[in-house]
């Protein structure tokens, strides 16, 4: 009988995730994002997209149509951007942080995207950015990030929620800690 009930259930589960699916889609199409920001919505439109075939994305094919896209961002639209986030849905974000970490992109753009990748990390939801700490210190000293006093704040903070909720190690937290006290006595 028990075994019975837990087909039922795993079968529910997976009815209910695809309605879910079916849900956002139909959402996404009847409601689309509309932004004031022409760059952002470009971004944004691009990513929501091209996000099933992320690990596709190569030079002279998305990765290149995304560099177009960002090459040219500036602090304006990088403040808009983050007045809009909560309009991202949370994977788009995630793959936003994992392509500006391709060197291509680097050396594409001018604007410091490592203070980009370091405030969707903080903004990021309540406890999935564990998996983007990996890749703090990456984006920090690729962009050669100028990180101030706030966004230093914020990510001490976000590491503190992180370990309290056993998201991550005691070596990670303390690791990123320690670039974040060596960040802030440069400033």
């Amino acid at each position: 009988m028990k075994k019975y009930y837990s087909r039922k259930l795993k079968l529910l589960k997976f009815k209910k995730l695809n309605l879910e699916e079916i849900g956002k889609s139909v959402h996404r199409v009847l409601f689309s994002q509309k932004f004031e920001n022409e760059k952002v919505e470009r971004l944004h439109d691009f990513v929501s997209e091209n996000d099933s075939n992320t690990e596709y994305w190569y030079i002279g094919g998305l990765l290149s149509d995304f560099i177009e896209i960002i090459k040219n961002f500036h602090k304006e639209d990088v403040e808009y951007f983050f007045k809009t986030i909560h309009f991202w849905d949370s994977y788009h974000l995630v793959v936003i942080a994992d392509k500006l970490l391709d060197s291509n992109v680097k050396a594409s753009v001018k604007y410091d995207f490592g203070i980009v990748y370091c405030k969707i990390f903080c903004l990021y939801e309540k406890f999935d950015s564990y998996y983007l700490i990996d890749n703090l210190e990456i984006a920090i000293t690729m962009y050669n990030s100028k990180l101030d006093l706030n966004i230093l704040i914020d990510l001490t903070a976000k590491l503190h929620l992180l370990h309290q909720n056993r998201q991550i190690s005691r070596l990670q937290f303390d690791y990123n800690l320690s670039l974040i006290n060596t960040l802030q006595n440069e400033l």
